[in-house]
């Protein structure tokens, strides 16, 4: 189903239901999309309201510091839905969150407390949308920042990143982890093309996480001192992410 056909179809579907709350001016953003692009077909913004990031029991809470926006390339029936970067960035967009307990496990330690900033790994290709299981499948890597590990720590890389397939549906991980489920959305409309998807919970817990590089100096002391902190690497089964996420769509008329 193509992208247009996919979103016309919702529209139909969601003409017949009464919706409730009003658009607000940062959601959805689509300031930016790219619209001189030839390929783009539609735009999108996918913006988190709240999450939560588990590494072998270690919890990072997310908040709303995640979004991927942009335009969109028109897609065959099964096949996902391209991301289109707007001009001078790669769509993936990310704000610091505060890692609980620091670097040593006690905040208030001057110079310990460590700020995770969520990036994308490897180029803007990697990131696949898909509309009808409200889902996304994004490779990551996340920078620590703070003044003794400096400002290029990271877990994950390009080339070995944390891969997350996010769906609303039930997961089927690998043991010691469990099925878990998320939902999909409600659905709003804003006349006369725009398609807004609330509170759509993505959930992954198959993944896993590698282990700190780049770290500070000392021949790799501080990557061992992350990775003791952190309990890096962490093989899939042992890792979850949910996140809370608004979705908003514009596609244009052929």
């Amino acid at each position: 189903m193509t992208l247009r056909k996919y979103l016309v179809a919702l529209l139909a579907v969601g003409a017949s239901l009464v919706f409730a709350g009003s658009a607000t001016a940062a959601f959805p953003n689509f300031s930016d999309c790219p619209l001189s692009n030839p390929s783009t077909a539609g735009c999108i913004d996918v913006q988190a309201t709240s999450g939560n990031l588990n590494i072998k029991g270690f919890n990072v809470p997310l908040g709303a510091s995640l979004e991927i926006r942009g335009g969109l390339t028109a897609a065959e029936e099964r096949t996902p839905n391209l991301l289109i970067p707007p001009v001078g960035t790669n769509g993936f967009f990310a704000t610091p969150v505060p890692v609980p307990g620091g670097l040593l496990g006690i905040e208030w330690i001057p110079g310990t407390s460590v700020l995770a900033i969520t990036e994308l790994a490897g180029p803007t290709s990697g990131i696949r949308i898909d509309f009808e299981n409200q889902g996304v499948s994004v490779p990551v890597k996340v920078r620590l920042v703070n003044a003794l590990i400096g400002m290029n720590c990271h877990i994950g890389t390009d080339r070995n990143p944390v891969r997350l397939n996010l769906i609303s549906g039930t997961t089927a991980p690998p043991a010691p982890n469990r099925p878990i489920t998320g939902h999909t959305g409600e659905f709003g409309i804003a006349p006369p093309d725009i398609i807004r998807i609330t509170d759509v919970l993505d959930v992954e817990n198959s993944f896993a996480v590698p282990g700190a590089s780049e770290c500070g100096l000392g021949l790799g002391l501080i990557n061992t001192l992350v990775n003791a902190k952190l309990r890096l690497p962490s093989a899939g089964g042992n890792n979850s992410i949910e996140v809370h996420n608004n979705i908003g769509i514009r596609f244009f008329a052929e």
